[in-house]
């Protein structure tokens, strides 16, 4: 089974960076993805798959014509909830997203999401100080991941709180986004409240706290391809103790890294898309030293994505009006 999983980058559906086809109004996004090492590598990096599907709705704050999208010039506020499941987890999640700053800062958007987890017996025991056997270094892998999900783990349930920055910038040629992440998190498990959190790819403790932030740039040569590269890290630090304010446990941090880049073609006039992009992954920790080989780092990620937008008649987003 770990042969042949593919899987989505981190926060499947958080920012749709990649999103050519956008109006005001209400909006519909779904679609599949997944990355993987090579079919025959057991990889560090622990192979996913999911589906997703996301609502959302972008009211504008001011006078803008409904419907129409105006590039990097439309203050507004969004709400949204979407769903994904894969064969380890379901996760629903809701948020509010703010962009209320005038041109150039328009492009900039806070956001405020709560998301709920279910691992669907995938729940795995992980190490988390330093001093723990095995250790991380033993345990965070596909092989060992694989090996229990299902037969020796159960169901958990992984709460999130995440406050988002993220911005984009859009032109003829150029498309370039990011978003940065502060999480903090909530595990109910089996095991002392802590678990491999799927759907993030990264050990959690229980009021654990995770920082990332992802980047995407494509550079379009034509209405329907275009060559995009995407960057995203993540850092899980130690866990508090709300109680006592800043009162941190001998948790051990742990950090990951992806860099990717490849071909990105549109369909049906934007409307939906594909992207294949080879990349590379790296991890790191405050005490533990990763030697993976790099056959192991080396990842092909999948994403297919749709768009509808309930546009009855609507305009469609119009980059002349840069």
């Amino acid at each position: 089974m770990r042969r042949f999983f593919l899987v989505l980058a981190l926060f499947c559906g958080s920012f749709a960076s990649n999103a050519p086809f956008l109006v005001l109004g209400p909006n519909i996004e779904y679609g599949v993805a997944g990355a993987a090492a090579p079919a025959y590598v057991k990889g560090a990096f622990v192979p996913q798959a999911n589906a997703n599907f996301e609502f959302s709705w972008i009211e504008p704050l001011g006078t803008d014509y409904y419907g129409v999208w105006k590039p990097n010039k439309i203050n507004y506020m969004r709400f949204f909830a979407s769903a994904e499941l894969s064969p380890f987890y379901g996760a629903v999640r809701v948020g509010l997203g703010f962009a209320p700053l005038p041109p150039p800062f328009a492009v900039l958007e806070l956001r405020f999401v709560y998301s709920n987890e279910n691992l669907l017996w995938s729940d795995v025991e992980m190490p988390m100080k330093p001093s723990e056997q095995p250790s991380i270094g033993d345990v965070w892998n596909a092989g060992y991941m694989f090996d229990r999900f299902y037969n020796r783990s159960s169901h958990a349930l992984i709460q999130s709180f995440d406050t988002q920055l993220g911005g984009r910038y859009d032109s003829h040629n150029f498309n370039f986004s990011f978003l940065f992440h502060f999480a903090l998190i909530d595990v109910n498990s089996d095991y002392d409240k802590k678990s491999f959190d799927y759907m993030r790819g990264i050990p959690l403790y229980s009021r654990d706290y995770i920082v990332a932030e992802e980047l995407f740039a494509a550079y379009n040569f034509g209405r329907n391809f275009s060559w995009s590269a995407e960057f995203s890290s993540m850092f899980s630090g130690r866990r508090f103790q709300f109680y006592s304010p800043f009162q941190s446990y001998d948790k051990e941090p742990l950090y990951y890294y992806i860099i990717s880049t490849g071909p990105l073609w549109r369909f049906d006039d934007g409307r939906s898309y594909l992207s294949v992009s080879p990349g590379f992954f790296t991890r790191s920790s405050s005490s533990t030293v990763f030697n993976d080989p790099i056959k192991e780092r080396i990842l092909l990620s999948i994403q297919y994505k749709c768009f509808w937008d309930f546009r009855f008649g609507k305009k469609t987003s119009d980059i002349d009006g840069l």
